[in-house]
């Protein structure tokens, strides 16, 4: 009997290398053939084979409507799949989503699943938008057999909204590699290192932001609350690491910000980094003034830092933060508040050191990411004995339990 062949789907490389990797991996290691679809970026630029052998085929995935590149890539992904006669089909996105569900139902796919890494609808949107969004929703809803979400919160929006029923939807979660993300495994030296290199002052207070260079994630609020707090004397050093799509409507020039808010010399752009565990070792603060989120994985690497954080209280923030307890959250687009916020922490090193503590003990507790790769592949092979019958999953090794994990 042959291997039982999974595909997953995702618009940016990076994130397939930094979020799927491992995931990837573990699939392979529990007997399935696994493969990858990609848009080209700064990592993959053609198909290539990666992750300790996995094929991944790069297709672009244009970021804004685009019916003529988007319909050549759906044609190409159902070619794709019915090429290689997948059995799982597993999308991540919103572009990706849609087309990827619609290409694997047109090929004739027997599982489709899909992850919720946040509805991309959100408070302030207009109503114009967010119908076009939920819409688009709705559709690759109806393509799947099954959707993960990853908090608790937009698994009520979806039934709210009626992008599907709730026996269609899941909570998975998210999780990280807590063995990496661990302070203890940075020695004091190579942090010394590292603030030289980047020009540190002694006691110089660090500010640390990690995700994309869009507007939604809250760069412009970020960088006026910066400017506040340095007109009213309270310095410290902005360390922005991520990327931007320019061809994302929402992508965002942090130099440009930068140059308006009068802060040259007071904010380090980094762009994309490997060596994001070292950088957090020299954070005092991280902040994500995110206007939505799936969970992100920034604060629960933070976290696991034993960092504490200011966020910005909206779904899926709320599921990684306890507020006055492992960080402070804050309205959405009120730089006000994000100032005072960041100011009480960066003025009261034994709360910080406090709430730095209690998020490590939360990490350990709550985001071990091996807790949504089992739940996954769970979910898979409930959902492949119902369409091809228990014998299908018969040759994969057990679905390990966190009370048997090494």
């Amino acid at each position: 009997m042959s291997a039982i062949r999974v595909v997953h789907v995702a618009n940016f490389d990076l994130g397939m290398k930094i979020h799927l990797g491992n995931y990837l991996r573990y699939l392979r290691d529990q007997g399935y053939a696994v493969s990858a679809v990609t848009h080209p970026g700064s990592w993959l630029k053609q198909d290539s084979l990666i992750l300790d052998g996995i094929f991944v085929k790069v297709l672009p995935f244009n970021p804004r409507l685009s019916p003529g590149t988007d319909f050549t890539t759906f044609v190409r992904l159902a070619g794709y799949f019915r090429r290689e006669r997948f059995d799982v089909v597993h999308t991540h996105t919103i572009k990706p989503g849609l087309l990827g569900r619609l290409a694997a139902r047109l090929a004739g796919v027997p599982v489709v699943v899909h992850t919720v890494h946040g509805f991309y609808f959100y408070e302030g949107m207009s109503p114009a938008q967010k119908r076009l969004y939920r819409g688009i929703e709705a559709l690759g809803a109806a393509c799947s057999d099954l959707l993960l979400s990853q908090n608790r919160q937009d698994m009520a929006v979806a039934v709210r909204e009626k992008i599907c029923s709730a026996e269609k939807i899941t909570f998975l979660d998210n999780g990280i590699d807590l063995a990496r993300f661990n302070r203890a495994g940075v020695p004091a030296e190579c942090v010394a290192a590292y603030r030289m290199d980047l020009g540190l002052q002694p006691g110089e207070k660090v500010v640390g932001f990690i995700g994309r260079f869009e507007r939604e994630k809250g760069i412009y609020e970020l960088l006026e609350a910066a400017r506040r707090l340095k007109h009213g004397g309270l310095r410290a050093k902005y360390v922005l690491i991520g990327a931007s799509q320019p061809a994302k409507g929402s992508a965002v020039s942090p130099q440009a910000i930068i140059r308006q808010h009068d802060l040259d010399g007071d904010v380090l752009l980094l762009g994309f980094r490997d060596d994001v565990t070292q950088l957090l070792a020299l954070m005092d603060l991280v902040v994500l003034p995110s206007y939505h989120e799936g969970k992100p994985r920034s604060l629960m690497e933070s976290a696991a830092f034993g960092i504490p954080v200011v966020a910005t209280r909206v779904v899926g923030i709320t599921e990684v933060v306890a507020d006055g307890i492992t960080g402070l959250l804050v309205p959405v687009r009120d730089p006000a508040a994000l100032a005072e916020a960041i100011a009480c922490l960066l003025q009261d090193p034994a709360r910080a050191r406090a709430m730095g503590q209690a998020a490590r003990c939360f990490a350990l507790e709550h985001f071990d990411e091996r807790a949504f790769f089992w739940k996954t592949d769970r979910e898979y092979r409930r959902l492949l004995e119902s369409k091809l019958g228990k014998e299908v999953v018969g040759q994969l090794k057990p679905v390990p339990s966190m009370e048997t994990a090494p």
